[in-house]
């Protein structure tokens, strides 16, 4: 598995413009084979910072989306939008709650 994030800070006025923009990203994405989570957050404190979760089942799967016209669209059109460049992080698994259990 591979698991990684993808933090953007919208410029000034730039925060829907930025929020369309990435929210787009989840129809297509979820098109792909081997995309296990792709989720887009905002920060509830700044309407202008954004985080993505995601992972994928292989290095092969991340680097094909990578390679999708929908990637390659988002990449070009972040210019003009960001205070500065997304911070992209790659995690190594250690454990987890699995979703929807109950405590």
């Amino acid at each position: 598995m591979i698991y990684l994030s993808a933090s953007f800070q919208a410029k000034e006025g730039k925060e829907v413009e930025l929020e369309k923009l990435l929210s787009g990203m989840i129809l297509e994405t979820a098109k792909e084979q081997g995309v296990l989570e792709y989720r887009l957050h905002r920060l509830d404190s700044s309407e202008r910072a954004f985080f993505f979760y995601e992972k994928f089942e292989s290095q092969e799967v991340l680097d094909s989306h990578f390679a999708s016209a929908h990637y390659k669209n988002l990449v070009n059109s972040l210019d003009g939008l960001l205070e500065s460049p997304p911070a992209v992080e790659m995690y190594t698994l250690l454990g987890a709650v699995p979703e929807g259990s109950e405590g």
